[in-house]
């Protein structure tokens, strides 16, 4: 997750991706049977300035993570729903990615627990 600073344009289409991208995750209407099982969120959409690839963070509750390969597979379904919905020029390319920001945060919240941390703060 680069952090830059986004245009309003990127801002904005970037929220109206990450609606439809979980109302399409919420419908489930997938052809692969393994991503109908797993309960998936969608954490962020970064959009590039031209608007032509997003990358999509999601996060599941299951320790598997080979969903992220299924989802990739099943962009057109994504891309699809987003070619009705929004009026953009281009449908920007999908590239699903695992959001690994939590198990960092529970790594820094597990080191600042030990005893000997504790004691130097």
């Amino acid at each position: 997750m680069k952090n830059s600073i986004k245009s309003q344009r990127q801002l904005r289409v970037g929220q109206q991706l990450k609606h439809i991208i979980s109302e399409v995750i919420t419908l489930g209407d997938f052809q692969n049977e393994k991503i109908r099982g797993v309960s998936i969120t969608v954490t962020e959409v970064n959009i590039s300035p031209d608007l032509k690839k997003a990358n999509i963070f999601v996060i599941s509750r299951n320790s598997n993570k080979s969903f992220i390969k299924y989802l990739n597979d099943e962009n057109f379904i994504f891309k699809k729903r987003i070619a009705e919905k929004l009026k953009l020029r281009f449908v920007p390319q999908l590239n699903f990615r695992l959001d690994s920001t939590f198990e960092y945060a529970n790594k820094i919240e597990k080191i600042l627990k030990e005893p000997k941390v504790q004691k130097d703060l």
